[in-house]
């Protein structure tokens, strides 16, 4: 008996109207029914400190529960002075570390999960971002689906308004990456 598939969609902007967020939300209404998605709720999470990494704090355990009991995983991340957000980078740092001390060689919570990455930003389609996190996944040995992913530029409409209406073309190219990482689920 198979079990239903599970993404869990992590968006690096924890901004409320994020465009982001409106690029994961759309993502999750081509998934439908083929998966179930859960969004990583991770503001609460403490700054990666070694001083208070074991036992986890609560917050830690209930995001990487969260992630390790999903099939796979899609970031949508806004570039931040060419990088990621300080929140990605630190939920991604706790996602990253070894759940036993001193246990360098077990499998952390995104080993050889199948992983997809976009972003919706200005006029470099955040590439630089999406280039770091392709390295940041390389090295906890995710299992990156379609390089680096999609950058989508945002309209100068959602500058001046706010509101991120997604041209059709890039419609078609989330469904596409969808595609790609819906099939590469276990």
């Amino acid at each position: 008996m198979s079990h239903s598939k599970k993404l869990v969609f992590i968006v690096g902007s924890l901004r409320r109207g994020s465009f982001n967020r409106a690029l994961a939300d759309y993502a999750a209404e081509v998934v439908g029914k083929r998966a179930e998605v859960e969004y990583l709720e991770y503001a609460d999470l403490p700054l990666m400190n070694e001083d208070i990494e074991f036992p986890a704090p609560a917050a830690v355990a209930r995001v990487r529960e969260q992630v390790e009991s999903a099939d796979g995983v899609w970031i949508f991340s806004p570039e931040y002075n060419f990088s990621y957000p300080a929140g990605l980078k630190n939920v991604l740092d706790w996602l990253s570390r070894p759940q036993v001390a001193g246990d360098f060689d077990a499998a952390v919570s995104l080993t050889d999960m199948p992983v997809a990455i976009s972003g919706a930003g200005g006029k470099a389609a955040n590439a630089n971002v999406r280039r770091q996190l392709v390295e940041l996944l390389e090295y906890v040995e995710a299992s990156i689906v379609g390089g680096e992913g999609e950058g989508f530029v945002l309209p100068a409409s959602a500058w001046q308004t706010g509101v991120y209406e997604i041209p059709e073309w890039d419609k078609t190219r989330i469904a596409l990456q969808a595609e790609d990482l819906l099939a590469a689920l276990p």
